[in-house]
């Protein structure tokens, strides 16, 4: 009989120490999207780019595409996982997060970088930018500004990291760890704005941009957390239609005009399109209530072992 104590005593630790290592698990960054950690997509596309299919190589020469968005968020950080690939001639990748303080529904970030040009850009309604991202790959080299849209707004250029031989940008810039693995040429075809589905879905794209950002930084207040992401032309004048959530089917170049275009081909407008942007949940505190749970079962088996 104590031998089953025992047992039941080491089945009880073995949960305490799972679960903690379950639930302050950091993910590995590698580029690679990681279902596991991540789970389901929380935007697929919708549409095929109007920017070309990358030819393939290691730096999408030919082609810039925004395919899935994946997020979690653990251990004080939001992780984030934007499949797809934006090409080496200065094209750029905006990333907005409304992390639940007061931010921007108009944008309007100093101008102290390229992202200046997108002022005006209207988000949906609710939706109160608190931090944004702008990246470009530039020649093999990735140029990042961040921003600060909460009270003041703030930020500018925060850094430069150069790729490997295989096409990895992998550092830190202004407090972002990031890792991209700029290498998808098995790009969805067809004409833009075409439907996706099936063999041509977003969902088949499993190597990107995968970003870890501290939830100190982005204005967040608790709740769940609201991200728009989308392609930019170079020095962001001129918008793709690439956006994450996705446009609606035959939708062409924004920067070309149509009713989501702003008051110019660097700026978008959502003032009537709700919901433009895609939900990271926030967990719940599920790690102490399964450990409640598992642990009342295992003690009341010890007493009825007694």
């Amino acid at each position: 009989m104590k031998t089953s104590k025992t047992l039941l005593r080491s089945f009880v630790t073995a949960t305490v120490v799972s679960g903690l290592g379950m639930y302050a698990h950091a993910q590995n960054l590698d580029g690679t999207v990681n279902s596991g950690f991540y789970g389901s997509a929380l935007a697929v596309q919708t549409i095929n780019t109007g920017f070309g299919n990358a030819a393939g190589g290691n730096d999408s020469v030919g082609g810039s595409e925004l395919d899935a968005a994946y997020g979690k968020i653990s251990g004080g950080n939001l992780y984030l996982f934007l499949a797809g690939n934006f090409e080496n001639n200065g094209n750029h990748l905006n990333v907005f997060i409304n992390g639940g303080a007061l931010g921007q529904n108009t944008l309007a970030v100093p101008a102290t970088g390229t992202m200046q040009a997108m002022n005006g850009s209207v988000f949906s309604p609710g939706f109160l930018a608190t931090w944004a991202l702008d990246m470009n790959d530039y020649s093999g080299t990735l140029y990042s500004e961040e921003y600060s849209l909460t009270g003041v707004p703030s930020g500018g250029y925060v850094g430069a990291l150069g790729n490997t031989s295989t096409g990895i940008y992998a550092g830190s810039d202004g407090g972002v760890s990031m890792l991209y693995l700029n290498n998808n040429h098995a790009s969805t075809m067809g004409a833009a704005g075409a439907a996706l589905s099936g063999a041509t879905s977003g969902a088949n794209t499993t190597t990107g941009l995968e970003l870890v950002v501290p939830l100190a930084a982005i204005g967040y207040t608790g709740g769940n957390i609201m991200v728009l992401a989308d392609i930019n032309g170079g020095s962001d004048g001129y918008l793709s239609n690439q956006f994450l959530p996705g446009l609606a089917v035959g939708t062409g170049n924004v920067g070309g005009g149509g009713p989501y275009t702003g008051a110019n081909s660097s700026s978008f407008n959502f003032a009537n399109t709700p919901g433009e942007y895609f939900t990271v949940v926030v967990p719940e505190p599920s790690s102490l209530a399964l450990f409640g749970l598992s642990g009342l079962m295992v003690m009341r088996l010890i007493r009825r072992r007694k």
